[in-house]
């Protein structure tokens, strides 16, 4: 059977926890010493004050009293470092959370959605709330405490061997080692308890949200029924998944606490009173043996206490890691010869405060073979070894069947998919992945489905110019044939809309996302099915829309319906792979 492949070795988290965790350790090796220390001199205090004689030390009257005093304070010291540690961890966890999440989320985005397609977004949502928050808590109240905890007690035999009795450390010390192995071995047996509780989890938020976001779409093709007994066999086997961590968490916690404690101390005590039988050692000195054999139980106590901390915890960070080691495709190799960027672009081409271009932008395809696959899949290439050259203001309407790759085609030009082969160039820069926020600033896309949001009309304009003034919003909106309607609306530009748009009709809402695309201010312009969601009379109207909003841009239009490519200079047809002109008794 093969191996799984583990998740590269990708940091998680930030200098700052790094920091967080090297104090919070000091802390703990610091407290682990203190406590070593209290619980010595308090067995050698009590033994005083009981008469007996203190080991390789004549009993003196003040002997009792030093010894519990000396306790006292090591008793502050290790609470003090305790509380310490505690306020470092939760307060370092909280900032890392935000990091972490942070930083998963600008990955998934820099991916672009060529990349970022892969992950499910359920699961994705469910590793940046949820997931993310286990992680922090793992790295910043797990980790570093529990290696200082593992450390503590070689720390606390030394002063044990020190001070009291060095062949009982030595013996204490191989009981410490052995035992940690044993549970190691125990862990490993339900380990994968913890990977299958988080896979359940994520896949259980995928197929809800998925069941959300196509709720319409399911009750219309009547399929919520079957959806519903779907998300019940999901929501139960993530049930059984959290039981089952549980039920390991209790058992850990059973064998640990239950068998190795208790083995562990019985097994001081013996050895004290075989000291103390000998002459070896006082009563005080067995006391403080028998003490101490707490204090080396602290890494075991963490073990049953942190098990659902430190497991769920680092299967998460597993697949945090796997989707920061997730890299963005270079793209092909430029030929030699070949630079990133064309000759600057003369001054005059910048475009005016009215939102037009001199002349748009130039797009050139060279050899490219495109396909969203991974690099490592044979899957076969969508589109390969097209050549394809677009003159800057030209209006080139893309034809084809479905799933012939015309969405793909505006994924290149637009920058959101890098070439597996060949060369994209927008407005004179090659699309790479260094250039690929570049090459997306160069266009405007308005998609078949339009994005908008809880908030008012301007709010929604503003997504595409955070700046932009009224006196701009409503030269778009005349510019996109929307004005008249809005003004008639009650509260104009700062009318509220809903959810998806909620207010606007099909066509109003694609006629607001053509105003966008004019305040963007962008040399190119990409259509994709633009009127394909509405009714014919909507369809005129974006129609005219577009014929304004394009002036002075170089346009691609992706459609299957006639009116949306008449006034085309040149139309494309897509199909196997290829991209051909299309002579006027092919459209």
């Amino acid at each position: 059977m093969a191996r799984a492949t583990r998740a590269p070795k990708v940091p998680v988290g930030t200098p700052a926890g790094s920091r967080a965790n090297t104090a919070s350790f000091l802390l703990t090796a610091l407290g682990g010493l203190a406590s070593g220390w209290t619980l010595i001199h308090l067995g050698r205090g009590l033994g005083a004050v009981t008469g007996t004689a203190l080991t390789r030390s004549p009993t003196a009257d003040g002997d009792w009293r030093a010894h519990l005093l000396a306790a006292l304070l090591g008793a502050l010291l290790a609470g003090a470092c305790q509380l310490a540690v505690e306020l470092t961890a939760r307060t370092s966890a909280a900032g890392q959370e935000g990091a972490i999440r942070a930083r998963a989320l600008g990955h998934l985005l820099a991916l672009g959605p060529g990349r970022a397609r892969e992950h499910r977004s359920g699961a994705t949502v469910s590793l940046l709330t949820d997931g993310a928050e286990r992680v922090a808590l793992y790295r910043q109240t797990f980790l570093a405490p529990t290696v200082a905890a593992a450390l503590s007690p070689a720390l606390v035999l030394i002063l044990l061997g020190a001070t009291v009795d060095w062949l009982s450390a030595v013996v204490l010390a191989l009981a410490v080692v052995l035992i940690p192995g044993f549970i190691s071995v125990f862990h490993s047996k339900v380990r994968r308890s913890s990977s299958g509780s988080r896979r359940q989890r994520t896949r259980l938020s995928a197929e809800y949200l998925d069941a959300i976001q196509g709720l319409t779409t399911l009750v219309l093709a009547r399929a919520a029924r079957r959806t519903h007994e779907s998300l019940r066999r999901e929501g139960e086997a993530n049930r059984r998944a959290v039981m089952g961590l549980l039920a390991g968490n209790q058992l850990v916690i059973l064998v640990t606490d239950g068998l190795f404690s208790l083995f562990f101390v019985a097994a001081s005590a013996a050895l004290a009173l075989a000291r103390l039988g000998s002459g070896a050692i006082g009563p005080g000195d067995a006391l403080a043996i028998v003490l101490v054999s707490y204090t080396l139980l602290e890494p075991l106590d963490r073990v049953g206490a942190f098990f659902y901390v430190g497991m769920g915890g680092l299967a998460n960070q597993r697949a945090l890691r796997a989707l920061l080691a997730t890299e963005r495709a270079d793209g092909a190799a430029l030929p030699d010869g070949e630079s990133l960027h064309e000759p600057t672009t003369p001054p005059d081409r910048a475009g005016g405060a009215g939102g037009t271009w001199v002349d748009g932008a130039r797009l050139s395809l060279n050899g490219v073979t495109a396909t969203w696959a991974r690099p490592d899949d044979d899957a076969p290439a969508v589109l390969d070894d097209v050549d394809l050259s677009i003159e800057p203001g030209e209006r080139v309407a893309v034809v084809g069947p479905s799933g012939a790759g015309k969405s793909t085609l505006v994924s290149l030009v637009s920058g959101d998919l890098l070439p597996a082969a060949g060369t994209v160039r927008v407005d004179g820069t090659a699309l790479t992945a260094a250039t690929q926020d570049e090459v997306r600033a160069a266009s405007a896309v308005v998609a078949q489905t339009t994005w908008l949001f809880t908030g008012t009309i301007a709010d929604n304009l503003r997504l595409a110019d955070p700046g932009a003034t009224e006196e701009r919003m409503w030269q778009a909106l005349e510019a996109a044939h929307l004005a008249d309607e809005v003004r008639l609306m009650p509260e104009g530009l700062h009318t509220l809309l809903g959810e998806q748009g909620l207010g606007l009709s099909g066509g109003q809402a694609q006629r607001v996302s053509l105003a966008r695309a004019f305040l963007a201010n962008r040399p190119l312009l990409v259509l994709d099915e633009p009127t394909s969601q509405v009714d014919l009379d909507s369809e005129a109207r974006i129609v005219q829309a577009i014929e304004r909003v394009s002036a002075g841009r170089t346009v691609l239009t992706v459609s299957h319906r006639a009116g949306a490519v008449t006034g085309a200079d040149r139309v494309l047809r897509v199909q196997d792979g290829r991209v051909a002109v299309v002579t006027p008794s092919q459209k």
